[in-house]
């Protein structure tokens, strides 16, 4: 796997991790965090939904960032054989 797809598959597998056990403290302990979509509060299964979505989300435009930024840093690091 090369460095820009593992540090893509890290930042976005950790925004979606952060967002699933966001969801899950919320369905857990509803008062514990609070997930709001519209300004509205979101509880239940669409509170692990939303939190998930919005971690995934978080972590997909992230990971594309350092993907790019690690890409440009090894790009010149290969030498030819």
């Amino acid at each position: 796997m090369s460095p820009p797809r593992k540090a893509f598959t890290w930042i976005f597998g950790g925004g979606l991790i952060l967002g699933l056990a966001i969801g899950l403290v919320e369905l857990v302990a509803p008062n514990a965090a609070s997930v709001s979509l519209n300004d509205q509060d979101v509880t239940g299964v669409a509170g692990l939904v939303v939190a998930t979505c919005i971690g995934a989300f978080a972590g997909l435009i992230l990971g594309l960032i350092a993907a790019g930024i690690v890409k440009l840093a090894t790009r010149g690091s290969r030498r030819a054989a």
